[in-house]
C-alpha cells in the first residue's frame, strides 16, 4: 500500500468572478478538511428501551489551512488576498508537480463553494509570522474521482 505524504493534500482556491485559474494557499505548512452528519435527536415516551435515537438532519463541511505570511505567494494565495466573507470555489485536491501545485486524479479530490468565515494571524516576536484561515462549505462538496 503506497502512502500520499501530507505535502500532496493541498487546498486550491478559485473566486467565481475571476478568470484566473485556481491556485494552492502559498507556503501552506498544514491543511484539513472536514465533513460531518448532525444528527438530532428522535426519541420519544414510546421507546422501548433507554438508547436514545438519533435522526441525520444534514451534513456540513469545512476546510482549514495553516500557513506561513509571506510577502510573494509565487502564483499561490497569500494571506494579503484573502477576504472574511468572500465565497471561493475550493478543491481539497491531490498534488504533484513543481511545488506540488498540479492537481491529480484521486478518490481524495472534492470540491464546493465555501465562505472564509475565520482568518487569524499570528505574528510572535521572534518567530516566523503564520496565519489560519477557515472555510466553511456553503452547499454541497462534490467528490471527483
Amino acid at each position: 500500500m503506497a502512502t500520499i505524504k501530507g505535502q500532496n493534500l493541498r487546498i486550491l482556491l478559485h473566486q467565481p468572478a475571476s478568470l484566473v485559474r485556481p491556485a494552492c494557499i502559498a507556503a501552506a505548512t498544514s491543511c484539513t478538511a472536514h465533513i460531518a452528519l448532525q444528527l438530532q435527536d428522535d426519541s420519544n415516551k414510546d421507546d422501548d428501551n433507554d438508547w436514545v435515537q438519533q435522526e441525520p438532519v444534514g451534513v456540513n463541511w469545512e476546510v482549514d489551512v495553516e500557513a506561513l505570511v509571506v510577502n510573494d505567494g509565487e502564483g499561490g494565495y497569500t494571506v494579503d488576498e484573502l477576504i472574511v466573507g468572500n465565497e471561493y470555489d475550493v478543491k481539497f485536491s491531490r498534488t504533484l508537480g513543481t511545488m506540488n501545485r498540479t492537481t491529480t486524479n484521486s478518490r481524495v479530490n472534492m470540491t464546493g463553494t465555501a465562505i472564509l468565515s475565520d482568518l487569524t494571524i499570528n505574528a510572535q516576536v521572534g518567530n516566523i509570522a503564520t496565519y489560519t484561515a477557515k472555510l466553511t462549505g456553503n452547499g454541497e462538496l462534490y467528490q471527483e474521482s
